[in-house]
Protein backbone atom coordinates (compact mmCIF):
# COMPACT_ATOMS: atom_id res chain seq x y z
CA UNK A 1 0.00 0.00 0.00
CA UNK A 2 1.87 3.39 -1.55
CA UNK A 3 4.81 0.90 -1.05
CA UNK A 4 6.30 2.43 -4.37
CA UNK A 5 4.50 6.29 -4.32
CA UNK A 6 7.01 8.92 -3.88
CA UNK A 7 4.89 11.80 -4.95
CA UNK A 8 5.22 14.51 -2.54
CA UNK A 9 1.65 15.91 -3.15
CA UNK A 10 0.46 12.59 -2.54
CA UNK A 11 1.81 11.84 1.01
CA UNK A 12 1.67 15.32 2.28
CA UNK A 13 -2.32 14.34 1.84
CA UNK A 14 -2.10 11.47 3.51
CA UNK A 15 0.28 12.61 6.37
CA UNK A 16 -2.42 15.76 6.49
CA UNK A 17 -5.32 12.89 7.14
CA UNK A 18 -3.06 10.84 9.60
CA UNK A 19 -2.44 14.00 12.05
CA UNK A 20 -6.19 14.74 11.68
CA UNK A 21 -7.05 11.13 12.91
CA UNK A 22 -4.34 11.34 15.77
CA UNK A 23 -5.97 14.32 17.13
CA UNK A 24 -9.64 12.96 16.42
CA UNK A 25 -9.39 9.27 18.22
CA UNK A 26 -8.86 9.48 21.80
CA UNK A 27 -5.35 7.76 23.76
CA UNK A 28 -7.49 4.27 24.16
CA UNK A 29 -7.69 4.26 20.75
CA UNK A 30 -4.66 5.51 19.51
CA UNK A 31 -2.62 2.00 19.18
CA UNK A 32 -4.36 0.92 16.54
CA UNK A 33 -4.02 3.58 14.52
CA UNK A 34 -0.26 3.73 15.29
CA UNK A 35 0.01 0.41 14.36
CA UNK A 36 -1.93 1.49 10.76
CA UNK A 37 0.63 4.21 10.25
CA UNK A 38 3.57 2.07 10.98
CA UNK A 39 2.17 -0.30 8.62
CA UNK A 40 1.84 2.70 5.90
CA UNK A 41 4.81 4.40 6.28
CA UNK A 42 7.59 1.71 7.41
CA UNK A 43 7.91 0.52 3.75
CA UNK A 44 8.50 3.47 2.17
CA UNK A 45 10.94 5.22 5.12
CA UNK A 46 13.05 2.25 5.10
CA UNK A 47 13.15 2.31 1.35
CA UNK A 48 14.27 5.94 1.16
CA UNK A 49 16.48 5.38 4.16
CA UNK A 50 18.33 8.51 6.35
CA UNK A 51 20.11 9.52 3.69
CA UNK A 52 19.76 11.19 0.34
CA UNK A 53 21.04 9.34 -3.04
CA UNK A 54 23.20 11.41 -5.65
CA UNK A 55 21.30 12.99 -7.98
CA UNK A 56 17.85 12.76 -6.05
CA UNK A 57 15.01 15.27 -6.09
CA UNK A 58 14.97 17.73 -3.30
CA UNK A 59 11.16 16.80 -3.09
CA UNK A 60 12.28 13.33 -2.50
CA UNK A 61 14.63 14.56 -0.11
CA UNK A 62 11.89 16.21 1.70
CA UNK A 63 9.55 13.52 1.52
CA UNK A 64 11.67 11.51 3.48
CA UNK A 65 12.41 14.18 6.12
CA UNK A 66 8.53 14.36 6.55
CA UNK A 67 7.64 10.17 6.61
CA UNK A 68 10.47 9.63 8.92
CA UNK A 69 9.11 12.39 11.37
CA UNK A 70 5.18 11.03 10.81
CA UNK A 71 6.54 7.80 11.68
CA UNK A 72 8.90 8.57 14.55
CA UNK A 73 5.46 10.73 16.46
CA UNK A 74 2.56 9.87 15.01
CA UNK A 75 3.16 5.95 14.62
CA UNK A 76 5.67 5.57 17.58
CA UNK A 77 8.14 3.87 15.90
CA UNK A 78 10.35 2.75 18.67
CA UNK A 79 13.24 1.69 15.92
CA UNK A 80 12.78 5.52 14.12
CA UNK A 81 13.02 6.88 17.50
CA UNK A 82 16.17 5.55 18.39
CA UNK A 83 17.55 5.86 15.41
CA UNK A 84 16.67 9.33 15.35
CA UNK A 85 18.49 9.97 18.53
CA UNK A 86 21.43 8.56 17.45
CA UNK A 87 21.51 10.78 14.43
CA UNK A 88 20.67 13.96 16.31
CA UNK A 89 23.74 13.45 18.66
CA UNK A 90 25.80 12.85 15.44
CA UNK A 91 24.38 16.40 14.14
CA UNK A 92 25.50 17.86 17.29
CA UNK A 93 29.20 16.86 16.28
CA UNK A 94 29.19 17.52 13.04
CA UNK A 95 25.71 19.36 11.26
CA UNK A 96 27.11 17.65 7.64
CA UNK A 97 26.52 14.32 8.77
CA UNK A 98 22.66 14.84 8.94
CA UNK A 99 20.54 15.84 5.47
CA UNK A 100 19.09 18.72 6.32
CA UNK A 101 15.82 18.23 5.48
CA UNK A 102 15.65 14.84 8.02
CA UNK A 103 17.01 17.73 10.58
CA UNK A 104 13.09 18.80 11.40
CA UNK A 105 11.94 15.17 11.78
CA UNK A 106 14.77 14.45 14.70
CA UNK A 107 13.66 17.57 16.22
CA UNK A 108 10.23 16.82 16.19
CA UNK A 109 10.77 12.90 17.08
CA UNK A 110 13.13 13.94 20.17
CA UNK A 111 10.70 16.39 21.32
CA UNK A 112 7.44 14.20 20.99
CA UNK A 113 9.66 11.33 23.66
CA UNK A 114 11.40 13.83 24.96
CA UNK A 115 11.72 15.14 29.00
CA UNK A 116 13.33 16.97 30.83
CA UNK A 117 17.15 17.26 29.06
CA UNK A 118 16.47 17.53 25.94
CA UNK A 119 13.27 20.29 26.74
CA UNK A 120 16.53 22.46 28.65
CA UNK A 121 18.76 21.79 25.39
CA UNK A 122 16.03 22.69 23.14
CA UNK A 123 14.79 25.89 24.76
CA UNK A 124 18.58 27.40 24.94
CA UNK A 125 18.55 26.35 20.91
CA UNK A 126 15.76 28.55 20.49
CA UNK A 127 17.96 31.75 21.74
CA UNK A 128 21.18 30.79 20.36
CA UNK A 129 19.73 29.83 16.89
CA UNK A 130 22.33 30.73 14.16
CA UNK A 131 19.43 31.76 11.85
CA UNK A 132 15.47 32.31 12.25
CA UNK A 133 14.48 29.07 10.51
CA UNK A 134 16.50 27.29 13.60
CA UNK A 135 14.69 29.60 15.96
CA UNK A 136 11.20 28.63 14.83
CA UNK A 137 12.32 25.16 14.34
CA UNK A 138 13.47 25.06 18.75
CA UNK A 139 10.95 27.58 19.75
CA UNK A 140 7.89 25.55 18.21
CA UNK A 141 9.04 22.12 19.08
CA UNK A 142 9.09 22.90 22.95
CA UNK A 143 4.82 22.84 22.04
CA UNK A 144 5.71 19.04 20.97
CA UNK A 145 6.75 18.03 24.74
CA UNK A 146 4.00 15.83 26.45
CA UNK A 147 5.33 15.81 30.30
CA UNK A 148 2.71 18.33 31.98
CA UNK A 149 5.72 20.24 33.77
CA UNK A 150 7.34 21.14 30.53
CA UNK A 151 3.71 22.11 29.16
CA UNK A 152 3.72 24.32 31.72
CA UNK A 153 6.40 25.96 31.00
CA UNK A 154 5.61 26.89 27.77
CA UNK A 155 2.57 28.10 28.17
CA UNK A 156 4.09 30.41 30.89
CA UNK A 157 6.78 31.64 27.95
CA UNK A 158 3.84 32.74 25.93
CA UNK A 159 3.39 35.49 28.25
CA UNK A 160 6.07 36.43 30.29
CA UNK A 161 7.99 37.89 27.79
CA UNK A 162 10.78 35.37 26.92
CA UNK A 163 8.78 34.69 23.90
CA UNK A 164 8.71 37.44 21.09
CA UNK A 165 4.99 38.73 21.14
CA UNK A 166 4.76 37.90 17.16
CA UNK A 167 5.75 34.19 17.90
CA UNK A 168 3.70 33.95 21.04
CA UNK A 169 -0.02 33.45 19.45
CA UNK A 170 1.66 30.71 17.10
CA UNK A 171 3.67 29.15 19.75
CA UNK A 172 0.07 29.05 22.22
CA UNK A 173 -1.68 27.30 18.41
CA UNK A 174 0.70 24.82 18.59
CA UNK A 175 0.03 24.05 21.90
CA UNK A 176 -3.44 23.73 21.69
CA UNK A 177 -2.94 21.14 18.74
CA UNK A 178 -0.62 19.11 21.28
CA UNK A 179 -3.35 16.19 22.24
CA UNK A 180 -1.79 15.48 25.83
CA UNK A 181 -2.45 18.73 27.00
CA UNK A 182 -4.89 20.95 24.96
CA UNK A 183 -7.25 20.97 27.62
CA UNK A 184 -4.61 22.78 30.14
CA UNK A 185 -3.91 25.00 27.17
CA UNK A 186 -7.71 25.85 27.04
CA UNK A 187 -8.01 26.37 30.54
CA UNK A 188 -5.22 28.90 30.51
CA UNK A 189 -5.95 30.52 27.71
CA UNK A 190 -9.12 31.05 29.00
CA UNK A 191 -7.61 32.15 31.79
CA UNK A 192 -5.04 34.62 30.09
CA UNK A 193 -7.59 35.92 27.57
CA UNK A 194 -7.43 39.29 28.37
CA UNK A 195 -3.62 39.63 29.04
CA UNK A 196 -3.35 37.85 25.70
CA UNK A 197 -5.59 40.30 23.82
CA UNK A 198 -3.27 43.46 25.67
CA UNK A 199 -0.13 41.72 24.57
CA UNK A 200 -0.19 40.11 21.25
CA UNK A 201 -0.87 41.33 17.50
CA UNK A 202 -4.55 41.87 16.89
CA UNK A 203 -4.36 40.38 13.57
CA UNK A 204 -2.31 37.31 15.41
CA UNK A 205 -5.62 36.56 18.16
CA UNK A 206 -7.48 34.62 14.93
CA UNK A 207 -4.66 32.68 13.90
CA UNK A 208 -3.97 31.62 17.55
CA UNK A 209 -7.51 30.33 17.85
CA UNK A 210 -7.14 27.77 14.97
CA UNK A 211 -5.80 25.55 17.51
CA UNK A 212 -9.06 24.89 19.60
CA UNK A 213 -9.93 22.48 15.85
CA UNK A 214 -8.19 19.86 18.50
CA UNK A 215 -10.93 20.33 21.00
CA UNK A 216 -12.65 17.61 20.10
CA UNK A 217 -15.08 16.47 22.61
CA UNK A 218 -18.91 17.43 22.67
CA UNK A 219 -18.26 19.40 25.87
CA UNK A 220 -15.51 21.00 25.06
CA UNK A 221 -16.88 22.33 21.60
CA UNK A 222 -19.71 23.83 23.60
CA UNK A 223 -17.88 25.36 26.16
CA UNK A 224 -15.26 26.98 22.92
CA UNK A 225 -18.84 28.15 21.45
CA UNK A 226 -19.68 29.68 25.06
CA UNK A 227 -16.29 31.50 25.30
CA UNK A 228 -16.51 32.87 22.14
CA UNK A 229 -20.58 34.07 21.98
CA UNK A 230 -18.71 36.05 25.47
CA UNK A 231 -15.77 37.12 23.68
CA UNK A 232 -15.70 37.58 20.62
CA UNK A 233 -12.14 38.23 18.02
CA UNK A 234 -12.21 41.72 16.94
CA UNK A 235 -10.40 40.97 13.49
CA UNK A 236 -11.24 37.94 11.59
CA UNK A 237 -14.86 37.08 12.46
CA UNK A 238 -15.30 34.63 9.49
CA UNK A 239 -12.01 33.05 9.99
CA UNK A 240 -13.51 32.15 13.40
CA UNK A 241 -16.62 31.02 11.84
CA UNK A 242 -14.67 28.76 10.30
CA UNK A 243 -12.74 27.57 13.14
CA UNK A 244 -15.66 26.65 14.76
CA UNK A 245 -17.61 25.00 11.79
CA UNK A 246 -14.21 22.64 11.55
CA UNK A 247 -14.29 22.00 14.84
CA UNK A 248 -18.09 21.39 14.53
CA UNK A 249 -17.21 18.83 11.80
CA UNK A 250 -14.47 17.32 13.68
CA UNK A 251 -16.47 16.39 16.48
CA UNK A 252 -19.26 15.16 14.33
CA UNK A 253 -16.78 12.89 13.06
CA UNK A 254 -15.18 11.40 15.96
CA UNK A 255 -19.32 10.73 17.34
CA UNK A 256 -19.86 8.66 14.62
CA UNK A 257 -16.75 7.13 13.23
CA UNK A 258 -14.42 7.06 16.20
CA UNK A 259 -15.31 3.41 17.20
CA UNK A 260 -15.56 2.19 13.38
CA UNK A 261 -12.04 3.68 12.50
CA UNK A 262 -10.37 1.86 15.69
CA UNK A 263 -12.00 -1.38 14.27
CA UNK A 264 -10.57 -0.89 10.83
CA UNK A 265 -6.92 0.06 11.63
CA UNK A 266 -6.65 -3.25 13.80
CA UNK A 267 -7.95 -5.09 10.99
CA UNK A 268 -5.73 -3.83 8.33
CA UNK A 269 -2.23 -2.98 10.14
Amino acid sequence: MFRDETDHNVWTAILGSCHYLYRLLDPPQRPALQAFIRTLLGPISQRLGWTPQAGEHELLSQLRGELLGALGTLGDDKVTQTEAQTRYDQYKKNRDTVDRNVVPALVSILAHIGNRAEYDEFRVNSKTAQTPQEEQRYLFALAAFRPAHLLEQTLAMTLNGEVRTQNAPYLMRSLLLNTEGRERVWAFMKEHWEEMLRQYPDNSIVRMCEGIVSLVTPELEANVRDFFANHPVKQGAKTMEQHLEKLRIAVMCKQREAANLEAYFTRVS
